[in-house]
């Protein structure tokens, strides 16, 4: 090195005492490969003797498959030497001498000493940077992977609220039982990801229960579905990796199909045990608290909506009952009462006629209107005992009806008019019906009319019911707040999608016209 550089001998020692000294390791290879210095740390770094390594290839450094790679990046700096920078360092793995690997960066100089050339190379452990950038990229991939499960998460909490969502929305609806509980059973399966489902009803009277609704069961009509006394009020749950379960197997909880797991809970229904829901999958398997406390949700909807079923049943037999007691005592305040009076003239009719034949002919009507009237009530009241008849006759036919009903119960003459027929729909001809018999009722009791006519005019477009009387009128924005019959109609006109026009006053007629457009939907007003 002295003749190349013009380096004294005290120079040169200085130089070689600096290469002893480095914190890394320096190994200088001849062109022909072979190791000619190396200084301390390289010692320490690989655990040879100096002498070990002098005159040895630097291969014996590196692992066969870095090797290699090494000498010909190393054959390059001595082909072009000037044309080639100083080398930025190459990340591989060295070889102790016990045979074990640990990453370095090594960097490459050329130099020529006396005219030899001469490669140096400056080998750092980098074990710790390895090891950082392996924690980074672990710590990487971990966040990653949570990040996965939280959206996994998310989206599944997405659908359980979307599914605990749509069984809400139909749990206090009118809808049939059989289609509540399908529903549940469909939401549950999904987001239990169950491969069979049902819910199970106690037959009254017998051990077993029977399916109610299902999804996937293998053999649902099989029988021998889960006794209820097989299970507490508590979560049932099990699984047996050796057998699957059988119909006449572990409490009966499966039918013919073969699962391996089940998760079963009781619906308890007004603190009686109906039946329960359970759940199965073919797999051999254990349940999460959060899939417990899901499938506890959906038997609490399927015993809610039971309980809803059951009360709606009672409310309906309430009110059947409620308008049985109100038809008997129409039955009775009515037909009774017109029946009574047309007794009474018939009674006298004989000897109003000695006396005076044109008088007598006037009661003989007159006697003739109450029966007429009185069938009619008769017949009005058998129709609201078979609500079907209402829609079995013509609208026309029922106005007529109404009109009689109120002649002979109130004594007031009541026209009918009829122009245009059409089918209706079952909706419009009850609400039309009900909206004529509420304004007829009116005319009755609080019109003080002599007269009042009915007029019905149907076209292909529209309908128009009008009812008139030439009573007292009223005041449309001062109605007592017990009189609800013009609130009534008008909840009946908007129903169909028809308004109502009110024209009356103090001291007025009054007129009450129900328009009602068969291709849409009208807004309700009245004036």
């Amino acid at each position: 090195m002295q003749k190349e550089f013009g380096l004294s001998s005290e120079q040169n020692t200085t130089v070689l005492t600096f290469l002893e000294s480095a914190p890394i390791a320096v190994v200088v290879v001849d062109s022909l490969g072979s190791i000619v210095l190396i200084n301390g740390k390289t010692e320490e770094l690989f655990g040879y003797k100096r002498d070990e390594l002098m005159g040895q290839s630097l291969e014996k450094l590196l692992p066969a498959r870095f090797a290699a790679l090494h000498h010909l990046r190393r054959d390059g700096y001595f082909d072009k030497p000037r044309a080639r920078t100083m080398g930025n360092g190459m990340d591989l793995a060295a070889l102790r001498k016990d045979g074990t690997e640990f990453p370095v960066e090594v960097g490459l100089s050329y130099v020529e000493v006396d005219g030899k050339p001469l490669t140096m190379s400056f080998i750092t452990d980098i074990s710790m940077r390895v090891e950082a950038v392996e924690a980074l990229r672990s710590h990487a991939q971990e966040l990653e992977s949570r990040v996965i499960v939280r959206t996994q998460e998310i989206e599944r909490r997405r659908r359980v609220a979307e599914g605990l969502r749509d069984v809400l929305a139909v749990l206090n609806t009118a809808r049939p039982l059989e289609e509540i509980l399908d529903l549940i059973v469909e939401q549950a399966s999904q987001l239990l990801q169950t491969d069979a489902i049902a819910i199970y009803r106690q037959e009254e009277g017998e051990d077993t229960q029977r399916v109610q609704a299902t999804r996937f069961l293998d053999d649902p009509e099989s029988g021998s579905p889960a006794p209820v006394g097989t299970l507490s009020p508590a979560i049932h749950h099990t699984h047996d990796s050796t057998k699957p379960f059988r119909a006449d197997g572990d409490a009966g909880m499966t039918q013919s199909g073969r699962y391996r797991s089940v998760l079963a809970v009781p619906l308890n229904v007004q603190g009686e045990v109906y039946g329960n829901i359970c759940l199965y999958y073919r797999v051999a398997r254990s349940f999460t608290s959060e899939e417990k406390e899901m499938a506890v949700v959906f038997a609490d909807q399927a015993a809610l909506a039971i309980e809803n079923a059951r009360l709606r049943e009672e409310v309906g037999r309430s009110a059947a009952a409620a308008e049985r007691t109100r038809l008997a005592r129409e039955l009775h305040d009515a037909v009774t009462q017109t029946l009574f009076s047309t007794s009474l003239i018939a009674e006298v009719l004989p000897r109003i006629w000695q006396r005076d034949p044109e008088e007598g002919m006037n009661r003989a009507r007159e006697l003739r209107e109450l029966t007429r009237g009185a069938l009619a009530e008769m017949r009005t009241l058998l129709l609201e005992l078979r609500p079907t008849a209402l829609l079995e006759a013509k609208l026309g036919d029922l106005l007529h009806q109404l009109a009689d009903a109120v002649t002979g119960r109130a004594r007031i003459p009541v026209s009918v008019t009829v122009d245009g027929e059409g089918t209706l729909p079952a909706d419009a001809q009850i609400a039309l019906y009900r909206i004529a018999q509420e304004s007829l009722n009116n005319v009755a009791k609080h019109s003080g009319a002599s007269q009042a006519s009915v007029k019905l005019y149907q076209t292909a477009e529209r309908l128009i019911l009008e009812i008139e009387d030439d009573g007292r009128g009223f005041d449309p924005e001062n109605i007592p707040s017990n009189h609800l019959g013009l609130n009534i109609m008008r909840e009946r006109a908007e129903s169909i999608g028809a308004r109502i026009e009110i024209v009356t006053g103090k001291g007025k007629y009054t007129r009450i016209n129900t328009i009602w457009e068969r291709s849409g939907r009208s807004e309700n007003v009245h004036g």
